[in-house]
Parts: structure tokens; sequence; C-alpha cells
């Protein structure tokens, strides 16, 4: 070989080793993985900091999504619609005694800080209800609503158009009336129906409508709920609280389809408390649609939404351990009819527990050979 082309040779060899001993570049740094449930600063912008209490709410920190509400207030402290949600979420995380010391350092106006007393009041009120009708100890206990209708008055004296006053209103006069359609009825006709047509506010306006739509289905008057629910569900279709509202309606009038339909709305709820009560809801929905698979799958989701574990039953609620318990004992399957036997027996034992399902739950009991 020439000499020429032999150095070439040696050359272009040299170079080709050089470029393999290179080091390969470097690869590129891990991208940082941010925890969304972390704490973080309130938003500045309003929009931003509801969606941070909406995600809160969904990472169980009932706390920190009370502090993004309780923020949000402080920055406006004329909003009725900031001191209604504020009270809201107050009573659903059982955190009313800690917000209230913190409400009253606030600088409210009369209206906002009339707002969040009533909305505190009329929650433990309708709870107060829900009970006597749940629990049989509690029927015969009376429930003094004198003391609440005054503060209703008082509050509308100083929030005569604000739709979540009058919501509120409308919710207590409905349940402590003998009949809705001696006040609340009216009311909706006369006085929220005129406020509906001029409200800016998209969100009091669904309260407003919501509270109307119960009055409406409690007056024999299934047609005019339903539209206004819809209108409530057009004005604010993220309101889960309307949503489960009108499915318990629907339920009740045997809409199964249309029930069906609006729990699983509901269950996309921010609020636990509000999913548990849309999957306890769906699941009565679809043991009636005689949907076994589906309505074992929602029990299952309320007990999950209660951080709960059917291997502790006396734990449950008793309207699920019930529920489920009728539910899994209609089967074949032994660890189902198994499991059965342990949500009945913690029913049975249980002190709220109603008699005439207490009974049911005996005679199940015995076929289940217990």
């Amino acid at each position: 070989m020439p000499r020429v082309l032999l150095l070439c040779a040696l050359l272009l060899a040299c170079a080709r080793q050089t470029a393999t001993d290179k080091a390969p570049p470097a690869p590129p740094p891990a991208p940082v993985v941010v925890d969304p449930c972390a704490p973080a600063p309130v938003p500045g912008d309003s929009t931003r900091a509801l969606a941070r209490a909406d995600l809160l709410l969904r990472c169980g920190d009932d706390a920190g999504a009370l502090a993004v509400r309780f923020a949000l207030l402080r920055r406006d402290a004329t909003s009725t619609a900031r001191a209604y949600a504020l009270a809201v979420l107050a009573h659903e995380s059982g955190r009313v005694g800690d917000i209230d010391a913190a409400v009253a350092e606030l600088p409210l106006t009369a209206g906002a800080r009339a707002v969040y007393r009533l909305t505190r009041d009329v929650a433990v009120y309708l709870d107060a209800v829900a009970r006597r009708t749940e629990e049989p100890g509690k029927r015969d206990e009376p429930i003094d609503g004198a003391a609440l209708a005054r503060d209703v008055a008082a509050a509308l004296a100083v929030t005569a158009d604000d739709p979540y006053a009058l919501s509120l209103a409308l919710r207590f006069t409905a349940l402590h009336d003998a009949d809705p359609r001696e006040r609340a009825a009216p009311i909706c006709r006369d006085r929220a129906d005129p406020l509906l047509l001029r409200l800016r506010d998209r969100e009091g306006a669904a309260v407003l409508a919501a509270a109307c739509a119960r009055i409406a289905f409690l007056s024999g008057e299934p047609g005019d709920g339903r539209r206004r629910f819809a209108r409530a569900l057009e004005l604010a279709p993220h309101d889960h609280a309307a949503a489960l509202a009108w499915a318990a309606a629907e339920l009740a009038a045997g809409n199964l389809g249309e029930a069906v339909r609006l729990y699983t709305l509901a269950a996309e709820a921010p609020s636990p408390r509000l999913r548990y009560a849309a999957f306890l809801g769906l699941g009565v929905a679809q043991v009636r649609r005689h949907d076994r698979r589906a309505a074992e799958a929602a029990y299952r989701s309320a007990v999950a939404e209660r951080g709960l574990d059917t291997a502790a039953p006396d734990k449950l609620p008793p309207e699920l351990s019930f529920n489920l318990g009728v539910l899994l004992a209609d089967t074949a399957e032994p660890a189902a009819r198994a499991e059965a036997r342990a949500l009945l027996r913690a029913y049975v034992d249980g002190p709220r527990a109603d008699e005439r399902r207490r009974l049911r739950a005996r005679i199940l009991l015995r076929e289940l050979g217990d």
C-alpha cells in the first residue's frame, strides 16, 4: 500500500477510536413530581382558589379546604356567597366551632354574617329532623324551631333579596310547617321566582332554584320540581348537592333510571359527605332495578368514602351495614354469606337500628344459619 494511503487509513482509524471513546451525553434531569395535595399558598385568583379548595377536599384535607374558603371570605367580607360556602363546608366537616371563632373576628357586613349563621343553624336543624326520622329512639323528641324561625326572620330583614338567605328560609319553612303548600310554595312563586329573573349570581340562583324544586316535590308538583332542578343544574352544572336532592326525589317517585343518572352525577362531588350519600342512594336505586352487581359496587364505594372496611362491620353506618348485608344475603357464595352475617349481626346489635329492619335482619340471620 502506498505510504500516503496507509497514513490516511491510520488517521481514519484513530478518528473512529476517538469517537467511540467519547462519553455519551448526560441524560436530561428527571421531571420534579409535585404532590397536588401538599400545602401551598392560597391562590390570589378566586377561580383558582375555589378549584384549590375542591382539590383539597378530594385529597381528604378538610382543614386545608376550610382555610381556602376562610381566606376567600376574608378577602371579601361583604360576600354572602362566600359566607354560605364556608358555613356549609364547616358543617359537613364537623369543624363549626373552630370556624365560628375565626369568623367572629372578621369584619363581615350584617348580611354576610346573617347568612353564615343561618346556614350553620339551618343545617343543624335539618340534621335533627333527619335523625328523628332515621333513629327510632329520637322520633318522639321535639325539635324547637321557634328560635330558628326568629333568626330566619331577622336574617331576611337584612338580606331581603339574597338568594342564599331566602333558600335557607324556604328549606326551614318547608319542614317546620305541617304543609309546605301553606307558606313555602307561595314564597317560591311570589318572591323567589321574580328574584331569579334578575339575579346575576348564577351559583346563588342555582341554590334558590334547587330549594324551590325540593318544595315543589314536597307539595306534590313533580313536574314543577323537575323544571326547577333542571334550571338549577343549568345555572351551576357542578351543583352536586342539587343533583343529589333531585336524585332522591326521583328515587322516591320510582323513576329509577333518572335516579341512577343523577346519583352518578352527584358521586363526582369533591365533598366526601356528598359522595357517600350519592353512592348509598345509587345502591338503593340499583337494587330496585334488580342490578345486584351494580348495587354492590355502589355500596362498597360508599364504604370506601367513609374510609371503612366491612371487616369491621360495627364501625359502619347502620343504613350501610343493613343495605349491604341484605344484598349479600341473597347469594349462594359462602364468602358473601359470611360477610352478610357479620353485617347483619352488627346492625341488630347497634343502638340505632330501626325495629322493622332489625326484625328483617334477624329473619335473614336465621336463614343464613346464624
